[in-house]
């Protein structure tokens, strides 16, 4: 008994440290968010804000941040709703149907995450140009997704397959045809699966800058981490309103993450277990 003391004490212990550092970050980025100027440069360096000020919130916020919150809202649902939409009969045909080549076809809609995202720029621009779809909300959400869709296309086939094929049967037998089923049965059972592909691809919209930075070039249409990287320069960076728009822009994913995180960790999770 007391060695299983001393094990799960060991265990709380070591949860207990990773905890804190994971969350140092974000804590030194709110701290620091509330210091003036001459506590950020300050040295010996100090921890706790001595003067605690808004004043960067209040300069983040005049320069029109509420904007550039809108358009990554805008984009990150966009990127989240067409990416399901997009994996979720891929995914499906992969799950129950047994065709040649399909493990080949599940490989190849995997090959844009073998190469760094800076490949695509001039290929997507011309693209994008060619449509006339360049500093558009259509232009950077189509960009994304071949990014987003083939992870989606793997979690959401891995949840289809473990859900019986007997309950899709019994909805045939009933009068359902194999979409019928797919929309009243399977989508059903699939959500949290799909709730985390939603959820994985409108952060990784949001969080996005080589795209948005080369696609969007109005004011109007950029988004956040663009808006963040205009206060990192080449000799000088400013940490105060850098700091106080990246806890503002740390919001929105924290928030939906805390109400949606059952889904977002079954999903991740049912997918993988077999049997």
């Amino acid at each position: 008994m007391r060695r299983r003391g001393c094990a799960r004490l060991l265990l709380y212990g070591g949860l207990i440290a990773v905890a804190m550092l994971t969350t140092f970050p974000f804590v030194w980025l709110v701290l620091t968010a509330l210091k003036p100027y001459s506590e950020i440069y300050a040295f010996p360096l100090t921890y706790w804000p001595q003067n605690i000020t808004f004043e960067h919130f209040q300069y983040v916020l005049d320069l029109n941040f509420g904007r550039y919150f809108l358009n990554s809202v805008a984009v990150g649902l966009g990127t989240g709703l067409l990416t399901v939409v997009i994996a979720i009969l891929p995914a499906y045909a992969s799950a129950r149907f047994t065709f040649p080549g399909r493990r080949a076809m599940l490989l190849s809609i995997l090959v844009c995450q073998m190469f760094p995202q800076i490949t695509f720029v001039v290929p997507l621009l011309i693209i994008l140009r060619g449509l006339g779809w360049t500093d558009s909300y259509p232009g950077i959400v189509a960009s994304y997704l071949p990014f987003t869709t083939p992870i989606g296309v793997w979690l959401i086939r891995n949840f289809f397959a473990e859900i019986p094929k007997q309950l899709e049967e019994a909805a045939e037998i009933d009068g359902c045809s194999r979409l019928q089923a797919l929309r009243r049965v399977v989508l059903p059972l699939a959500l949290p699966g799909i709730s985390s592909v939603g959820i994985y691809a409108f952060l990784w919209s949001w969080s996005e800058l080589m795209f948005a930075l080369s696609f969007l070039t109005s004011g109007d249409m950029q988004t956040v981490p663009v808006f963040l990287s205009l206060f990192v320069g080449q000799y000088q960076t400013r940490w105060g309103p850098l700091f106080a728009g990246s806890v503002l822009a740390s919001l929105p994913p924290m928030v939906m993450f805390l109400f949606l995180q059952k889904y977002f960790i079954q999903g991740l999770t049912s997918g993988s277990v077999k049997g």
